[in-house]
């Protein structure tokens, strides 16, 4: 296989890979997100705050706070607000289990 072939072959599969991540790691529907704030912009909990949510947990002023989406527009409201990344529910109980919090009594 040529030099060209190979950095094709990889580019091709990295570029996949990173496609599929991003779809399984944005938030769809409603439910429970991880809001991530950028480290240069205000903390999560300011974030949610500004876009008006409901704040399910944040842990002294990190960088991750827990909130839940109840319509579409909200996310685009976190956005707005300055938050650097909005991740599925998946992250989000991820992050909660990371850390130790249960869900179940803050829902």
């Amino acid at each position: 296989m040529s030099r060209s072939a190979k950095f094709f072959a990889a580019t091709y599969f990295l570029g996949s890979c990173v496609l599929m991540l991003l779809g399984a790691l944005m938030p769809s529907g409603n439910g429970l997100v991880a809001v991530i704030a950028t480290p240069w912009g205000k903390p999560a909990l300011e974030v949610v705050a500004q876009a008006e949510g409901r704040i399910i947990f944040v842990k002294d002023g990190t960088w991750v706070a827990l909130t839940e989406v109840t319509d579409q527009e909200f996310i685009a409201r976190l956005y707005k607000s300055g938050a650097g990344f909005v991740a599925s529910s998946s992250v989000a109980y991820a992050c909660a289990r990371w850390i130790g919090v249960s869900l179940e009594r803050a829902t």
